[in-house]
């Protein structure tokens, strides 16, 4: 994990605990982003090496541009170790969930269509078996796609956490 990252986060956290509205201040920051809190953004350029370089230098905004990319990577690495996802990669996997659910309860409508065209006799028996197979093996195979989905989900931030040692 980020050196910087850690250190801003210690530093930041230890000055939490000195006081209530510190913390506050800390859910107000998270609420609003880097807005309005100057004592956390000082922080920041402190821990990142920005308070050494002017705001009117060239090489600033690149700078500000790293140091926020690699503050947002840690964060989400750190989610990781803590067992948590992103609420947008929750996201992402929930509506595939909703989306998938919506298909199977179609899936089931058609079955049950076609089991009642198939008591009624409209439909040879051995065609509604073999559409019947069919349909559980196309159920199956997204079952495992859903599966291997939220298997690389938890995969991820293990192999991050890996390759960084």
């Amino acid at each position: 994990m980020d050196k910087k990252f850690l250190e801003f986060w210690g530093t930041f956290l230890l000055n939490a605990a000195k006081g209530q509205e510190q913390l506050e201040d800390m859910t107000q920051w998270f609420r609003e982003g880097f807005k309005g809190v100057e004592q956390q953004m000082s922080l920041f350029r402190k821990c990142y090496g920005l308070d050494r370089e002017p705001e009117s230098s060239p090489n600033y905004m690149e700078m500000w541009s790293k140091a926020a990319s690699d503050f947002q990577n840690s964060y989400k690495e750190l989610l990781g170790i803590m067992g948590s996802v992103p609420k947008e990669e929750y996201l992402t996997l929930a509506e595939k969930y909703e989306a998938l659910k919506e298909k199977l309860a179609s899936q089931d409508e058609t079955i049950r269509h076609l089991k009642m065209k198939g008591t009624a006799g409209d439909i040879d028996q051995g065609a509604v078996v073999k559409g019947f197979e069919a349909l559980m093996k196309n159920q199956a195979d997204q079952f495992q796609k859903v599966m291997k989905s939220f298997g690389q989900l938890y995969k991820e931030p293990q192999k991050k956490k890996n390759t960084k040692k």
